[in-house]
């Protein structure tokens, strides 16, 4: 049986390897781009590949990108061998390594016709629909290029999807690396010249040991603020970007959940099992997230439906360790400033008609009410006669010192409502700005088994439980 880690292919470098070669400045270049990629986890060298770049995969372990690097010119029989093992890496683990890249000093003239079109494909292209005839008549013209170089069908449609042809020349790697540093992480742009060469000194040396352990990506973050100490504090206020996307992302090299299911008109229906499994992917993302870096601030948009919105916010709680930056109405509010306005955000009020049983009923609801909606749900549910706190307001959300206002009066209350009446169970209807359920989410600790509800159509329905 081949065993793809122990052929040839994979061990021949890390025994022939001598010092910083090709290679190596390619990895070292791009350093600084793979520390603006969010999902980025970590590299190594001489696994299967000369370089293999990896990234956090939403259902567990990573998703990789293997480079082979070639400073002379290959043949084409070469070229095409490349392409070939690509291929058969990828049918032996297609889960894990889901792209490749053919790094060169050149390339032999006659593919420089397939070059161009793979970039303007990849390129301007993007910007065609996914279902566009002109996107498929490309599609179908490429893969007749590639056939028309002697290659199979499967092999044109693999190199379409999946292949990359980089031209690259290390003759000045210390000048590429400043620039990408510049290019790639803004917050660092002021480092001065010493500090970017003592950087890029430190990463030369994890680069120089690649064969033997991995270049984590909290490692090369350490590096980056000890040589910089001046903008340390820059460096880890700025979050980490967690995209919550309508479809499934074809840029894996950034953080991004599909969330649409949990927005879209069928969430009520979905079933415990299903918000389950979007709870696990958000608290394994966040775990990456905590594992990876020392910054904690994660960057997300508010925009999402009111149970998701506080899930998220829950999966990514203070408790946790995290600060959320949250967009809303075109501004971003920083949750790990504690500032608060000093006016009280809401009126509270209970109503307690029998009390019976340990479960309760918890509105929050602003700038308009909702209480008629929450009593009708109450009824549905069997749970008239629990009992109920309101809490309402006619303000608005100005800035973040009334975000935190709002966030702890509401925590306060749903405390104190749950431990006056001893219940096991809290069954919270939310009616407020999304964002105001992000952060309440971020803080709901300490208030026990939280039911959230979803306004569907025409009547609340249940959604995640959150414990």
């Amino acid at each position: 049986m081949k065993v793809p880690l122990f052929q040839r292919q994979s061990t021949g470098g890390v025994v022939a390897r001598d010092g910083f070669d090709y290679q190596d400045a390619f990895l070292l270049q791009h350093i600084p781009l793979y520390l603006s990629q969010s999902a980025f986890s970590h590299a190594a060298s001489e696994l299967l590949g000369d370089v293999e770049v990896r990234y956090h995969r939403p259902g567990g372990g990573t998703f990789c990108v293997l480079h082979e690097a070639k400073r002379n010119q290959l043949t084409k029989n070469d070229f095409w061998a490349e392409v070939a093992r690509f291929l058969e890496l990828h049918g032996e683990a297609p889960d894990e390594y889901v792209r490749f890249v053919l790094v060169c000093g050149d390339f032999n003239g006659d593919f420089d016709p397939l070059f161009r079109k793979l970039e303007r494909y990849r390129g301007p292209a993007e910007s065609l629909n996914t279902d566009s005839s002109i996107r498929a008549s490309a599609k179908a013209d490429i893969e007749a290029t590639i056939v028309g170089l002697g290659q199979t069908k499967e092999v044109a449609r693999f190199v379409l999807e999946r292949v990359s042809f980089v031209k690259y020349s290390d003759s000045d790697v210390a000048g590429s690396f400043t620039t990408m540093l510049a290019t790639h992480l803004p917050t660092m742009a002021d480092m001065r010249g010493r500090e970017i060469a003592a950087f890029r000194m430190r990463c030369k040396k994890l680069v120089d040991t690649s064969t033997k352990g991995l270049i984590l990506r909290r490692s090369l973050e350490t590096e980056l603020v000890e040589c910089a100490p001046d903008l340390a504090q820059a460096w880890l206020g700025t979050a980490t970007r967690l995209q919550l996307l309508s479809q499934p992302s074809a840029r894996f090299e950034e953080l991004a959940l599909e969330v649409e299911p949990f927005n879209g008109s069928s969430r009520g229906a979905l079933g415990a099992n299903k918000w389950a499994e979007i709870c696990e992917q958000l608290t394994a993302t966040g775990q990456f997230v905590l594992a990876s870096r020392a910054r904690r601030g994660v960057l997300l948009s508010a925009k999402q439906r009111m149970s998701l919105a506080c899930t998220v916010g829950y999966c990514l709680s203070a408790t946790r360790g995290f600060t959320l930056q949250m967009e809303h109405n075109g501004q971003v509010l920083d949750i790990s400033s504690h500032e608060r306005s000093g006016d009280k955000f809401f009126e509270i009020s209970e109503d307690l008609p029998h009390p019976a049983g340990d479960e309760g009923i918890a509105s929050i609801s602003f700038p308009y009410p909702g209480q008629e909606d929450v009593v009708a749900a109450a009824r549905s549910l069997g749970l008239a006669a629990a009992p109920k706190a309101f809490l309402v307001s006619g303000a608005v959300l100005t800035n973040v010192g009334a975000l935190n206002t709002a966030v702890n009066e509401a925590k306060a209350a749903l405390a104190a409502f749950r431990s006056r009446h001893r219940l096991s169970r809290v069954h919270l209807f939310i009616k407020v700005p999304a964002v105001f359920a992000m952060a309440l989410g971020h803080r709901l600790n300490g208030v026990g088994v939280v039911q959230l509800y979803d306004w569907v159509e025409v009547a609340y329905q249940p959604t995640v439980e959150l414990r």
